[in-house]
């Protein structure tokens, strides 16, 4: 594997084949390559000029930054000794690797340029131009599964949600049950949110709640006290969590406030969420009672915006926002192949491809197949994950 500073390019650039937009592979080698997941504001810089990514090559995996107009990619950390996202065994039950390397549980602060990433139980920073590099927290706790890391506005500090370790994993013994079959009641599970400075420094606990499970909770993108949390009930957790709970919610950190944010459907599990770039509001999705799916908007406050059940949506996929458009990112539920925008500007839901992802949802174990798609904040960029053949690559589309 290539070491730390070295600069290269290896993508490819085609025209994507459903609607001509000029499309980059940025990675055409290793065993994965990963861009941070579909949260709002977390995996470019400001400019619109550079991407960060995970990518597994060789015996190691390190963090990259991608120059977006030549698909130039830049090494920024000598590698890491192992393959593969800690949580990955506890939760999911099978994993790409060790578990002691570095995936695309990532962000990025837009203005400053620091990177923030997990290796095994280290969580660390680098900046992107220089490549200082910091230790934020030495040592999660090998009796902790972290979530997706989130950098408020100010890109102060970090804050990252932890839930129980898998008991049998934790204790060096074969798992005899899931992780959902073990908190099945609740009883042992709890969650809680540890915030760091950006700059370095201890990290405290900001948040806790006994009998849920949370791995995101990402800050408001104009509100550094305000977050958007997943509350993950027993016995389904992530999978469904207690089937009458709604799932996402603000939480004010100040006070402590939790403000519920439901759907207008009567299954109210949202399966993902991200907020709008102006912070105002949040888009979500889920399995409809009816059949399908719906897609919606509400406020902060709770307050529906617009809600479109389509009932003939059949597939499993993630939402994401568009800076510059009001405008949902699927790279599911319509279709298991296309990114597509839903506008909801209108009373009625307006459909438009954006280009093809053509992921195999299967080649990998976990989310490294899911193509995630997120937006950079000039709107001139979206990124997402492909997969084939038992490796995945990161591609940008021009839009």
């Amino acid at each position: 594997m290539a070491r730390k500073g070295e600069t290269w390019n290896e993508s490819e650039l085609y025209s994507d084949p459903w609607t001509l937009r000029k499309v980059r592979r940025v990675t055409t080698r290793g065993l994965y390559n990963q861009s941070p997941n579909y949260h709002t504001n977390i995996g470019f810089s400001a400019d619109g000029e550079f991407l960060i990514f995970a990518s597994a090559r060789e015996d190691g995996s390190a963090i990259f930054k991608c120059h977006l107009p030549t698909g130039d990619i830049t090494q920024l950390i000598d590698p890491a000794p192992g393959i593969g996202g800690h949580g990955e065994w506890h939760k999911g039950g099978y994993a790409v690797g060790d578990g002691k390397g570095i995936s695309g549980s990532m962000c990025m602060a837009p203005q400053s340029r620091w990177a923030v990433f997990k290796a095994g139980h280290v969580v660390r920073g680098v900046h992107i131009d220089t490549l200082e590099e910091r230790v934020l927290i030495p040592d999660l706790g090998a009796e902790w599964v972290p979530g997706v890391p989130s950098i408020d506005p100010a890109e102060t500090a970090v804050i990252i949600s932890l839930m129980p370790a898998h008991p049998e994993i934790l204790a060096g013994k074969r798992p005899s049950r899931s992780y959902m079959e073990c908190f099945a009641d609740g009883t042992r599970m709890r969650m809680k949110l540890i915030r760091v400075p950006l700059a370095g420094g201890p990290a405290t606990t900001v948040y806790e709640e006994a009998g849920i499970g949370s791995a995101h909770a990402p800050h408001c993108p104009t509100d550094g006290d305000l977050l958007l949390l997943d509350r993950d009930f027993p016995p389904r957790y992530w999978g469904g969590s207690d089937g009458k709970t709604n799932r996402i919610w603000t939480l004010r950190l100040s006070t402590g406030q939790l403000t519920e944010l439901p759907p207008q459907d009567k299954a109210r599990f949202q399966v993902h969420c991200v907020w709008t770039w102006d912070g105002e509001n949040v888009l979500y999705h889920g399995r409809s009672a009816i059949s399908g799916h719906y897609i919606g908007v509400v406020h902060k406050s709770g307050q529906t915006v617009r809600e479109y059940l389509f009932d003939k949506a059949p597939h499993y996929g993630h939402v994401s926002a568009m800076a510059g458009r009001p405008a949902v990112i699927l790279d599911g539920n319509l279709s298991n192949d296309l990114l597509l925008w839903v506008y909801y500007d209108q009373e009625q839901p307006r459909v438009e491809v954006i280009c093809r992802h053509g992921s195999d949802w299967g080649a990998l174990p976990g989310q490294y197949p899911h193509p995630h798609p997120i937006c950079d904040p000039t709107g001139r960029w979206i990124a997402y994950n492909a997969a084939a053949r038992g490796r995945s690559d990161v591609c940008v589309v021009a839009v």
